[in-house]
């Protein structure tokens, strides 16, 4: 059998941001219906006989938990998307919120099935249909512009980007990272992601991610390697010292604009001695990067837990619905995307 697996927050967030000047005749906001039921009627003529799911994030308890008992211990500075939480907040973001429930009615006359699941994220979700189902001769697509789901890519198990209207397979996805797709979360590990107020190691972007993890396969390699060489350089020199007093001289140096060099070195971090030693040119062989990838070797970890996807065993099966054609031909009158009436056999 063939699926569809629509990331809706994705998709009708996107919409409601490139149609934010579309409103029916009441004033009322019609950007997400109209983008959605857009993209929706493509799919259906695109993916011709492939069973359709939309599914709708809920909050991760697991994440969320995690990253707060992160900040308690002093590995990152703040929780889990926290930095999402705004006083002001866009009028399209504002719109989605409000016009979503109307949206999911709308999306269940056209007889699209949706889940949301309290706990779990919409990525959650779709990462347990595409491991529930990829076993079995199905094949599987993913739709969503979000690069976390390049970890799902498998054999059969493809991701359609909406936005750039581009199918990304496995070969495809393998041939041009020379990494595998479940490597991708090692990556995120060590860059982080600003998006999910993630954090990564400090000066890391997605090249140098890459190329360790091409290198060593996995974070805790790169980690292993990193330890073993600084190993060496401890038996050179064997003086350096780990204390408050090293620390509190780290918190001194500056950059050339004035800010800080190490604002998020902690007191309880190792190496903190290398790093005084690499400043004062007694250690010229050690990047940077590397010293901040072992001092903070725990949010790493923590990164890693936060980027991989959960995988949920109990999941209802995916059934179609009844569509309403009379309910969704007032729907689309209601908000003013009646042109989209023409297209009600596609569903």
């Amino acid at each position: 059998m063939k699926y569809l697996l629509i990331d809706g927050n994705n998709l009708a967030i996107r919409s409601a941001f490139a149609n934010s000047e579309l409103k029916n005749r009441d004033g009322i906001s019609t950007s997400i219906h109209y983008g959605v039921f857009q993209s929706l009627i493509n799919l259906k003529q695109k993916y011709l006989n492939y069973q359709m799911l939309l599914v709708w994030d809920g909050k991760s308890k697991r994440r969320i938990k995690e990253a707060l008992e992160g900040v308690e211990q002093g590995i990152i500075k703040s929780g889990y998307k926290a930095n999402r939480v705004k006083d002001v907040q866009p009028q399209p973001l504002l719109d989605f919120r409000e016009q979503a429930p109307y949206l999911k009615k709308g999306i269940e006359q056209a007889g699209i099935p949706q889940i949301r699941l309290y706990d779990f994220e919409a990525d959650d979700v779709i990462a347990s249909y595409c491991f529930k189902l990829k076993s079995g001769n199905n094949e599987i697509i993913a739709m969503t512009s979000d690069k976390d789901y390049y970890q799902l890519l498998d054999t059969n198990v493809d991701i359609w980007d909406g936005m750039k209207c581009k199918l990304t397979t496995k070969t495809e996805w393998e041939s041009e990272n020379k990494i595998t797709p479940s490597q991708y979360v090692d990556c995120g590990a060590l860059m982080g992601d600003v998006g999910d107020n993630i954090f990564g190691i400090p000066g890391w972007g997605d090249k140098g991610a890459f190329k360790a993890i091409r290198k060593h396969g996995s974070w805790e390699n790169v980690m292993v390697d990193f330890h073993k060489n600084f190993d060496s350089i401890r038996q050179k020199f064997p003086d350096l010292n780990e204390d408050e007093n090293e620390f509190k001289k780290l918190e001194n140096i500056k950059t050339k604009s004035g800010k800080q060099k190490y604002p998020e070195i902690k007191i309880d971090m190792p190496f903190t001695g290398v790093t005084l030693a690499v400043e004062n040119k007694q250690i010229k062989t050690i990047p940077k990067t590397t010293l901040m990838a072992l001092m903070m070797e725990k949010r790493v970890k923590l990164a890693y837990s936060l980027k991989k996807m959960d995988i949920i065993e109990d999941l209802p099966d995916i059934q179609d619905l009844i569509i309403n054609k009379d309910r969704l031909i007032e729907y689309f009158d209601y908000y003013d995307i009646k042109s989209f009436s023409d297209y009600i056999e596609v569903f």
